[in-house]
């Protein structure tokens, strides 16, 4: 899952969506069964999906993310700029959350 929320953080996703997401698939299902016990292990599933795809955008979202979401490169220099001399390269180069990391880099690139 981290990996999926770091992809989230790449797209730009604000975490915002996630709770009308949530309701509107629990809709679908209400929709497709009138079960109970569905709807609510369904809503529990999501809702802990949105709770950690929440966590890991929140962490993984640095300077330098925003600045690649944002397309700027003027915003791209400053959020490097803001790293210590030795791990500006990191900075530019890797994201980490939990053990999942992305590279910044290479998400602009692609």
């Amino acid at each position: 899952l981290s990996g999926l929320g770091l992809r989230h953080v790449g797209y730009g996703i604000p975490v915002d969506y996630f709770s009308p997401w949530v309701t509107s698939f629990v809709q679908v299902i209400r929709g497709l069964t009138d079960d109970e016990t569905v709807h609510e292990a369904f809503r529990w599933s999501l809702n802990l999906l949105s709770r950690v795809l929440t966590r890991v955008i929140m962490e993984g979202s640095t300077l330098v993310m925003q600045a690649i979401n944002e397309n700027s490169a003027n915003h791209l220099k400053k959020a490097v700029a803001c790293a210590p001399r030795g791990e500006r390269a990191l900075w530019a180069l890797s994201v980490q959350v939990g053990t999942q990391s992305i590279s910044p880099l290479l998400w602009a690139i692609e």
